[in-house]
């Protein structure tokens, strides 16, 4: 008979909940997980690698997860609470209870899951589960492992001896009483499950017991909210405990009833779309692309399983919109129940969650929860509306660590309460983020079952799959493998891949759903065009038919040698060829961006342009001061052309402002809200590399600092972008231009600016301004001439001018290429076939906030703060914003709109030595180390010196200053 006076639930609760009720309660919720998240191919999935029934699979996965905490049957667990409730845990004196504390020499080491890890084999292979064999091939040592790694991170695989007697290696398990009650609520979880047979198959894949990993997870969070643990306590209460199988199997049958109620409620589900050709799943396209027409018309018939889709095309070409109609034709092929949208940035996944948005409202057939993904997503108004209950504290789960309570940040608001929580919204039926958030589930971090789980099942959608480095684009090629594995079918966008490189990332794909290299021949990309591979027969389809193109033009590319400076008054200059660039402009009216290698040259430019234009307009000329509220000073700043600067050291939601008045300057005219700027009065962007993903942005004229062909040629997608309808050009316009200043020494030979860094390799650098050089004022034919131009750059043969230079910089370039993909490799997760025990996934310690998946992309959030004459902090530099040194709530706590409100003054910045000199003046106040969201933030000091104006925060050898025109300014410490 099992003793219902051995706890699960404690902390929180007026009397503690027996165990057994939480191992009934996550049992009942893990069916109703497997009947609302998981699709009807993955059910298949796991009966078929357990060789039985659907029906039987779903028991059996509803006991493995009841089991999880069968490791709560241990003396050190239970006496956590008997210093709080003495009078409860009196039965731990009891003869049957005894246990010899003092040896247990582990007793500070081994944890409640731990101990389920170790314990449950042999309780496994009494029910007879199979032992024969090694055991890192059985399924009993496998569910053991996996339900060991319920609070993420998988445990050190079982030895043999741990099949026969457990405690001869681990007494600390607990012998007499202990060992019984492990094996009374075993049985009787078993019984009320209706008594599954034991499996005879061996273990499960890796990419299918990861699966079920995160339904054990997701399950026990569910079952552990505190208002599900006191209902299911209250009413266990009602009918006199779950002493007997009678009130055992009630107790079950009332939670598996309210269990699918607590699945919906979460926002976990499947998404369905409409089953409809492209003009159906888009009324307000009158007249698809070429591409989505070649698409919809080849791909149908292609698909009829899991398979990747790439597809490669210039911008503009309607790229989103083919992929959300291929997701649903293959989601529907493959019975898949979401869909994963990933983005290169922040800012573009921001601008896709909206189209994403519109998308399923549109056709989904039933309601689905919708997250945005990344660091910054509260940030996002339209994610983040407040709902009139947004200020009240967060359901929360009771937690077993040491008997405390463990309180979740937000994530949203515009999906479910649960979901906001960190790390879930990737279980959202249709997610939208950063490439980071699924390139994270191939590092060994803590829970990374969860993301396995909520990319499974899903289509994933990866956009602009040429913009990483080499260790980047490594962790990409490895999560093909795991999504090849899994049956998840993808697909990847491009508007500028070499072949080899498109061809590396279907064949990572296919690898990692089992076809081997030499049983198919993927021709070179089509440009535009599509090709899609079908997993499981490895065969090929592309269009029959060239894929014409709307974007079909001839682009003017001129290459304007310059000496690196900024002044003016040096004819060969930079800053010179860029005023004479910009001239139509600011004569006659009209768009144009300038587009530079860092933040510190966009800041620069912008700075040198303001100074040269007040030469000409008067000292009242500030380009487009949005702060100043007096009449005659707008009216003075009107003349001359209105000068914007964007990059991303600007405080968040400043960024956000002017990311949306760049969207609504320069966007498609026939869009709500686009207000294009009318001449004479020209309008000049200056900006970097944030620009040129993915933003739906139209210039008259781009200008760009020198870069590897692939960018200039996608930052060339912004340049008369829309025809139909298109804008009125000046008449300064007459082609589609590209302006490209390329630094040179006296000799003529490219000169890498000191200030660019390592941000491009020289050597691709050489290699385009030769070639572009080669081509004299050979206007580029898009499409036609850019795949040619992409593989030219990079080709082995490439023949240069300067043999000796282009070698040492190739030589360069390719070793550091070659140690990114080698510490990619050492990080990684190996392919699911290479996993020898599930602890294998989940090695590191790292903190997934911290972890970048992008080599040198770690940074830092900081908060600027400024002090008045009277010591006195406020957030803003007009001292309008007072700084809180706590929360609003009772306790000092921040609600989420006060957190919100906070981290919009936030400035994001890449570490750097600067990040060493910071010290205590530098730490967030005590009350805010309590939010995950602000106990990280570094504040940065300035002081407003009346006459003097402002002074930066002095990190080190450097002060940084922030500017509300400029953002976030680093310049070199001046020395006392």
């Amino acid at each position: 008979m099992i003793d219902t006076r051995l706890w699960g639930k404690s902390a929180g609760l007026e009397k503690p909940y027996p165990l057994m009720g939480h191992l009934v309660d996550t049992a009942m919720v893990a069916g109703a997980v497997w009947d609302g998240a998981l699709t009807v191919v993955q059910h298949a999935a796991v009966a078929e690698a357990l060789g039985v029934a659907m029906a039987e699979a779903r028991r059996l996965v509803m006991f493995w997860a009841g089991l999880h905490d069968i490791g709560k049957i241990l003396p050190r667990f239970q006496d956590m609470a008997a210093q709080d409730r003495p009078a409860h845990c009196a039965f731990l004196s009891e003869e049957t209870y005894a246990h010899d504390r003092e040896r247990d020499s582990q007793a500070e080491k081994i944890r409640h899951e731990c101990a389920t890890s170790r314990a449950l084999p042999q309780l496994l292979a009494a029910l007879g589960y199979p032992t024969a064999g090694r055991p890192a091939r059985l399924l009993l040592t496998q569910v053991a492992q996996l339900l060991g790694g319920h609070h993420g991170r998988y445990p050190l695989g079982v030895e043999p001896q741990d099949l026969r007697d457990p405690l001869r290696r681990l007494p600390e398990l607990g012998i007499g009483g202990w060992a019984d009650q492990r094996r009374e609520h075993v049985a009787a979880l078993h019984g009320v499950l209706g008594r599954p047979e034991a499996p005879v198959a061996r273990a499960m894949p890796v990419e299918l017991a990861v699966v079920v990993a995160g339904v054990v997870i997701v399950s026990d969070w569910l079952a552990s909210q505190d208002h599900v643990v006191s209902a299911q306590q209250a009413a266990a209460d009602e009918i006199g405990g779950l002493r007997t199988p009678q009130s055992l199997l009630a107790h079950a049958k009332r939670a598996s009833e309210a269990a699918p109620a607590l699945v919906r409620d979460a926002g976990l589900g499947r998404a369905s779309f409409r089953r409809h050709g492209f003009a159906g799943l888009f009324p307000e396209i009158a007249r698809p692309h070429p591409l989505q027409v070649s698409i919809e018309a080849g791909l149908p018939g292609a698909v009829s399983g899991p398979g990747v889709l790439l597809v490669t095309a210039p911008p503009g070409e309607g790229k989103t919109e083919a992929a959300l109609y291929a997701a649903t034709v293959m989601g529907a092929a493959c019975g898949s129940g979401g869909l994963f949208f990933a983005l290169p940035t922040q800012a573009t996944a921001n601008q896709m969650y909206d189209r994403v948005v519109g998308f399923a409202r549109r056709n989904l057939l039933d309601s689905a929860q919708v997250t945005l993904l990344h660091g910054s997503a509260d940030l996002n108004e339209r994610y983040a509306e407040p709902s009139p209950n947004d200020d009240g504290v967060e359901p929360r789960v009771l937690s077993d660590h040491d008997g405390g309570l463990r309180e979740s940040a937000e994530v949203s608001v515009v999906a479910s309460r649960w979901l906001r929580l960190r790390g879930r919204g990737i279980l959202a039926p249709i997610a939208v983020g950063t490439v980071d958030q699924a390139l994270m589930g191939v590092l060994p971090l803590k829970r990374n079952a969860l993301r396995h789980l909520g990319l499974s099942g899903k289509t994933v959608v990866v956009d602009e799959a040429h913009a990483y480095d080499a260790y980047t684009h490594a962790l990409l090629l490895r999560l093909l493998v795991w999504l090849g594995a899994m049956g998840v079918p993808v697909v990847l966008l491009s508007a500028t891949l070499t072949g080899e490189t498109a061809a590396g990332l279907v064949e990572a794909y296919l690898s990692g759903a089992g076809r081997e290299p030499g049983s198919y021949r993927l021709p070179p990309p089509a440009y535009p065009g599509w090709l899609y591979a079908d997993a499981r027969s490895g065969s090929l389809t592309a269009p029959e038919e060239p894929v014409g193109s709307v974007r079909a033009r001839r682009l003017s590319v001129d290459v304007l040698p310059v000496t690196h400076t900024y002044d003016a008054t040096a004819p060969d200059g930079r800053l010179a060829a860029l005023i004479r660039e910009l001239h139509g402009v600011t004569a006659e009216g009209g768009c144009a961006a300038v587009i530079c290698t860092t933040v510190a040259e966009a800041q620069r430019t912008y700075e040198a342009l303001r100074d040269h234009y007040r030469e000409h307009y008067g000292p009242a000329y500030a380009g487009w001061d949005d702060r100043s509220t007096d009449d005659a000073a707008r009216q003075d700043a009107e003349a001359g052309p209105r000068l914007r600067l964007l990059h991303a050291r600007f405080p968040a939601r400043r960024r956000a402002a002017i990311t949306a008045e760049a969207e609504s300057w320069f966007g498609r005219i026939d869009k709500e809200g686009i207000r294009r700027p009318e001449p004479p009065r020209g309008t000049v962007l200056v900006s970097t590399q944030v620009i040129e993903q993915s933003l739906d942005l139209d210039f008259d004229l781009i200008v760009s600092d020198l870069a590897p062909m692939a960018l200039l040629l996608q930052r060339a997608g912004r340049v008369w972008r829309h025809s139909e309808p298109g804008p009125s050009r000046p008449a300064w316009c007459r082609e589609p231009r590209l302006a490209v200043l390329a630094p040179v020494g006296d000799d003529g030979r490219l000169s890498v600016p000191a200030a660019w860094g390592d941000v491009y390799a020289p050597s691709l650098l050489q290699r385009t301004l030769e070639l572009m050089e080669r081509r004299k004022s050979d206007p580029v034919r898009v499409p036609e001439d850019v795949q040619q131009l992409i593989d030219e750059v990079y080709a082995p043969e490439f023949t240069s001018t300067d043999p000796d230079a282009l070698m040492k910089r190739d030589i360069k370039r390719l070793t550091d290429d070659m140690a990114r993909r080698g510490l990619a490799g050492m990080v990684m997760l190996p392919p699911p076939a290479m996993v020898g025990s599930l602890h294998q996934l989940t090695t590191s310690d790292a903190d997934e906030d911290l972890v970048a998946t992008r080599l040198g992309a770690e940074t830092v959030q900081l908060l600027p703060v400024f002090y008045d004459s009277e010591g006195k902090r406020w957030l803003d530099e007009a001292c309008t914003i007072p700084f809180p040194e706590r929360g609003s709530r009772n306790d000092g706590r921040f609600t989420r709109v006060e957190i919100r409100a906070l981290l919009g003054h936030v400035v994001p910045l890449a570490h750097g030595p600067w990040r060493q000199a910071c010290a205590e003046a530098n730490d967030p106040p005590a009350s805010w180390r309590r939010e995950p969201r602000l106990a990280r933030l570094v504040l940065l000091p300035h002081r407003i010196v009346a006459g003097d104006g402002l002074a930066g925060a002095v990190l080190g050898d450097y002060t940084l200053t922030l500017t509300h025109s400029l953002g976030l300014v680093i310049s070199r410490a001046q020395k006392s």
